[in-house]
Parts: C-alpha cells; structure tokens; sequence
C-alpha cells in the first residue's frame, strides 16, 4: 500500500529533478558551445573578470531561484488544489540551496566592487 501523503509530497522534488536536470544540462551545454566558439577565435585561456562575475551571477540566480521555489511550491500546489504540504526534508533542501545561491550573489557583489577598484596589482582573485 503505497501512502499518499509521502506521494503527494514528493511532487514538487520529483517536477524539479524532471525540469531541472535537463535545465541544468542545457545551460552546460551552451556554456560548452562558448568556449568552443572562444577556441575557435583564439581567445586567450584565462577568463577575464568579467566573464566570472557572468558565471556567479548566473550561477547564484539560479541556485536561488531554485531553492526558492522548493519552498514555495507546496503552497502554490495547494493553491491548485493538491493536498501536499512542506516537510521538514524540503524546508532544509530549499534553505540550503537558497543560502547557497544568495553565498554566489554576494560574492559577485563583492568582486564586483572589487574590479571597479582594482588596479591589476598583485592582487587578483580567481
């Protein structure tokens, strides 16, 4: 007997693996046609600042949102009319990856300041 309560539970995870992996995969993807384009142009190897300030925010937005709507989703399926409702597994999952993705925005707020400053010297972050 499979108990309905757990099932009705794990939807929102089970609709995020399904629309985040391949999500997830695509991003790689295009990251990968980049740098294959940039190879083909001659592009020196090191990635300039700005494309990793690109990469962290883009990385950060992501995390965020994501872990954003693992905490939200039950509520907006029980709008829908679902009876799900927010285990103590998902409120960890999603206060992980949110504070993971909020660690990535305010790292590029703070190398962002930093390149507004920096003067090439012996400093540089990586």
């Amino acid at each position: 007997m499979i108990n309905r309560c757990n099932l009705m539970t794990d939807w929102p995870i089970i609709l995020l693996i399904m629309e985040g992996i391949p999500f997830l995969a695509f991003v790689y993807y295009l990251e990968y046609k980049k740098k294959m384009r940039l190879l083909d142009q001659e592009v020196p190897k090191d990635d300039p600042i700005e494309v990793r300030l690109e990469r962290r925010l883009t990385s950060g937005l992501f995390l965020s949102l994501a872990g954003a709507s693992i905490i939200t989703s039950p509520a907006i399926a029980r709008i829908a009319g679902m009876e799900v409702g927010l285990t103590f597994e998902l409120l960890v999952m999603g206060i992980v990856i949110l504070s993971a993705g909020l660690a990535m925005l305010l790292g590029y707020g703070i190398l962002k300041g930093r390149a507004a400053y920096s003067s090439g010297g012996v400093l540089e972050f990586k």
